[in-house]
């Protein structure tokens, strides 16, 4: 044990040391007749206990034992030696400043003294570790095991501290909101480790291009945010953002092999966008998935628009559950045309909302929010039944035949429903159907979002004879490897191949071509959005197999529809296109 004995008298020291004549227990004694020698001392060297006078000359005891007790970086037990009389005020006081004990000078005995220190280094000891654990389970409750930087919990107190600061200072205070793209990507190609690492290097990337006293912040999987304090103008948190998005495109080597990504920023800001840490974090996640919809690899602040597209989507999600929404729509169907007699062989069903104030309208201003909010699956499920009873109405009223096909969309939601197969099967029964009068759209991106369960689901789908139908190709991953092995029986190619023909050739090379894949792999194909009788002409000489486009009809009411295939005249389409 190695001591620093703290007295202005002399004579009381000498006393101490003869007390502590123990070499087992005390190998070092230091001594300081003051209590800036003494705290200098302290600073210069280790000591295990401090036995220090409670009156000294150039300081108050209490205010040396804070000193002591409060070190940054040493820590020792501290021992009070008095000569006042037996004083519980004083005892306490010293021992509520964090002193371990508190000895009268003349009760001292060798005995006496020894036990005082062990027991006083013992408890220190406690309370050391104790200090510790808790300092780790801090760390623990405040940080992110992996990277090392402020978790959520921590963050979101951080930045409605930040808030505060700057409502009495009447200062700014930035938000960024980060997300890598595709990292999915990274974690399924190269394993969760790499993916681990990945994070790990951004982390420390983030860490070296912010300015001193911000703060970084893993909130969880591959979305980061920055506290960004002090705020002059908007624009230079823009330059930070930049800033972080150059660093990122850099390459990152693990494992000698060089890795390329990208991130999508999201940015609000204090006062301008939000009031709350709450709202905060929620305008920047939205303007990060604006960056998104806008390909990636940039940033966006938060604007009134996306407010506005926050609030609707509030008010969305309220009718959606009060089942408000689901009681408005409306089905609309658009004709198929056999493209080798022009005769309406079937039909698209395409759902409309019956806005209260907005009027019609179409899937595009409402349907990515609704399967964004969980409710796609469920409103699919509703649509397929009552399409599948207007089917069968229809053919019972003698307005289709028994050939016609009806195309019934189906989103991912739908596809990850375990049900799905058999609801399909029930609404076809229930209405008296057989499966090859139903068609199921799926779009290329939720075809290979997890292609193996979609292509088991599919190929279910195909023992009830439903025809599978891949919506809108040339759009998304226009994989010939998809193409090749999944289980559908019709291509449906995007009116944005169709638009600029026959007027510009290279468009029209493409659709040619496209059309030629799809018949070389045994698939139907219709095209969408024909809307001149060229168009038609050409998409008849390239071997198409159906049109679908406004040159036949608009998406149209039941009833409208069934008026059509009466008053349809399909030798005035055979001779504008010489058939």
């Amino acid at each position: 044990m190695r001591l620093l004995l703290v007295d202005d008298d002399e004579l009381d020291r000498m006393a101490v040391v003869r007390v502590l004549q123990s070499p087992k227990l005390i190998k070092d004694i230091v001594h300081a007749s003051t209590a800036v020698s003494a705290l200098k001392l302290f600073e210069e060297s280790t000591f295990d206990v401090v036995l220090l006078d409670y009156r000294l000359p150039d300081m108050e005891c209490l205010d040396v034992l804070s000193k002591l007790t409060n070190h940054a970086s040493k820590h020792a037990a501290v021992v009070i030696l008095t000569g006042i009389a037996d004083d519980e005020m004083i005892e306490r006081d010293c021992i509520v400043a964090g002193a371990q004990d508190f000895l009268l000078k003349q009760e001292l005995s060798q005995r006496h003294l020894t036990k005082a220190l062990v027991h006083a280094q013992a408890r220190h000891a406690l309370n050391q570790q104790l200090m510790e654990t808790y300092a780790r389970l801090k760390f623990l409750a405040e940080n992110d095991p992996m990277t090392g930087l402020s978790n959520r919990y921590s963050f979101e107190e951080s930045l409605r501290t930040a808030i505060l600061r700057a409502q009495r200072t009447e200062s700014k205070v930035g938000l960024l909101f980060l997300d890598i793209d595709n990292f999915k990507l990274i974690n399924d190609s190269l394993g969760h480790d790499v993916g681990d690492k990945l994070l790990q290097q951004v982390a420390n990337i983030l860490q070296t291009v912010i300015r001193e006293g911000d703060i970084v912040c893993r909130l969880g999987g591959d979305e980061f945010a920055i506290l960004v304090h002090d705020v002059e103008v908007e624009t230079s948190i823009g330059i930070l953002a930049q800033r972080i998005k150059d660093s990122l495109n850099n390459p990152i080597t693990l494992s000698n092999t060089q890795h390329f990504i990208s991130c999508s920023i999201g940015i609000s800001t204090y006062p301008k966008c939000a009031q709350t840490a709450e709202d905060m974090l929620k305008h920047a996640d939205l303007a990060m998935y604006h960056v998104k919809q806008l390909g990636r690899n940039g940033f966006h602040f938060f604007t009134e628009g996306l407010q506005e597209r926050v609030m609707n989507k509030i008010s969305l999600e309220q009718q959606l559950r009060s089942g408000t929404l689901q009681r408005q729509l409306l089905q609309y169907y658009q004709p198929v045309i056999d493209a080798k007699n022009f005769n309406i062989c079937g039909a698209e069903m395409l759902l409309r909302w019956n806005h209260p104030t907005r009027g019609i309208l179409a899937p595009i201003a409402f349907l990515d929010d609704v399967e964004e909010l969980g409710f796609l699956s469920e409103i699919d499920s509703a649509s397929r039944r009552s399409a599948c009873q207007q089917l069968a109405a229809w053919r019972s009223n003698n307005i289709v035949d028994q050939d016609f096909c009806l195309a019934i969309n189906a989103g991912e939601q739908s596809l990850k429903d375990e049900s799905f197969q058999t609801s399909i099967k029930s609404d076809l029964d229930n209405a008296g159907l057989t499966g090859n009068c139903l068609s199921i759209e799926v779009t290329e991106g939720v075809l290979v979002s997890d292609f193996d369960k979609t292509s088991t689901i599919l190929n279910k789908l195909k023992t009830f004879g439903v025809n599978v139908a891949i919506d809108d190709f040339g759009t998304g991953y226009s994989s010939m490897a998809y193409l090749k092995w999944l289980p559908a029986s019709i291509l449906k190619v995007d009116r944005s191949f169709v638009q600029n023909v026959p007027d510009s050739p290279p468009d029209c090379r493409v659709l040619k071509a496209i059309i030629t894949l799809a018949k070389s792999l045994d698939l139907d194909v219709i095209v969408e959005g024909v809307e001149t009788i060229e168009q038609a002409r050409l998409c008849c000489q390239y071997g198409t197999d159906m049109f679908q486009g406004y040159l036949f009809s608009k998406p149209l009411s039941p009833d409208d529809f069934a008026n059509f295939v009466k008053n349809h005249h399909p030798e005035l389409f055979q001779a504008s296109c010489n058939i």
